[in-house]
């Protein structure tokens, strides 16, 4: 186990929860922040900055924790929205311990996050509350689009930045507002670019067979992603309302195929590229070594865009 993952599992030891309730909770979480894994690649994030930026290694792992901590509650919260059943092949926290338990998880691991943050310093619990804010108007916000058919790209990214960019952004600039440098601010655009080419290049995945995904899951739910944007401003929204309407077998392929033809999932692709470049060029510019982290960054997206080609012939 590494070091992050340990500083995880501090942060949810009985010692920091001692009420009766809150220890058998912080043990379930615990085990399932074990065994759900991933890529952990917002942490990763802000270990980098920091060590670009010369923090203390303690300091970093703290930072990177409440990151995590925040996203896996983010997590919790839209497998309870979607009655998702599965999440990285295994059974979704609602599915497991009922919705009731998996909201007060949700909260309960929001709540940790924001008691780190205020630990380190706490000018950052107003910057940190105002992202998940965020992360929770862009929800409200998809719910109330959801199954439209006329999404226009700009709501598409206000979505996308709410529930994921902010996040990847604190992910970029906690460090930097830590030790008090005036150029976090930078940090967090550029990593809210970072976190809108991840989602494009997520939602685009989603389309596709073999990606470990649950195959049009997106698009079962009603959620409106870049590829169906472009592909109904050019031709029309009546397959894709057909689809929703009719999500069959059938339906799905044929959209599926159309879309493919009309090469949008491509578009999307680049575009999600022509973000992380933008980002890229944000972060060089900026008065720390941040090659470590660009590097990390870079070789993700680098690894996603491989499958895609591969799976996409």
């Amino acid at each position: 186990m590494g070091k992050l993952d340990n500083s995880l599992l501090m942060a949810l030891t009985p010692s920091v929860c001692p009420e009766e309730g809150s220890v058998e909770l912080a043990k379930k979480i615990r085990e399932y922040m074990i065994r759900s894994g991933g890529k952990r690649i917002r942490p990763r994030i802000t270990l980098a900055v920091s060590k670009g930026l010369g923090l203390d290694e303690e300091d970093a792992l703290d930072l990177a924790s409440a990151v995590e901590l925040i996203h896996t509650a983010s997590l919790i919260h839209d497998d309870v929205i979607d009655l998702a059943e599965k999440r990285r092949n295994s059974p979704t926290v609602p599915m497991q311990w009922g919705p009731e338990l998996a909201v007060l998880s949700g909260d309960f691991l929001f709540v940790r996050a924001l008691r780190i943050i205020a630990s380190k310093r706490v000018e950052m619990v107003d910057y940190v509350a105002k992202v998940v804010e965020d992360m929770v108007k862009a929800e409200i916000l998809q719910e109330a689009v959801r199954g439209s058919v006329h999404l226009d790209i700009e709501t598409y990214y206000k979505i996308i930045d709410g529930k994921t960019g902010k996040l990847f952004g604190a992910s970029f600039a906690l460090p930097a507002y830590y030790i008090g440098k005036p150029f976090w601010r930078e940090l967090d655009r550029a990593g809210t670019l970072v976190g809108r080419a991840f989602q494009i290049v997520d939602d685009v995945l989603d389309y596709f067979p073999g990606t470990g995904k649950d195959r049009f899951k997106g698009l079962l739910n009603g959620k409106t992603t870049l590829p169906l944007i472009l592909y109904s401003e050019r031709y029309g929204s009546a397959i894709v309302q057909r689809t929703l309407l009719q999500p069959t077998e059938e339906n799905l392929l044929d959209l599926f195929e159309r879309m493919s033809n009309a090469g949008v999932f491509r578009e999307a692709m680049e575009t999600a590229r022509g973000f992380l470049r933008e980002a890229y060029e944000s972060i060089r510019a900026l008065p720390f070594d941040s090659s470590g982290v660009i590097s990390l960054v870079d070789e993700y997206f680098e690894g996603v865009f491989a499958k895609f080609e591969k799976i996409s012939g």
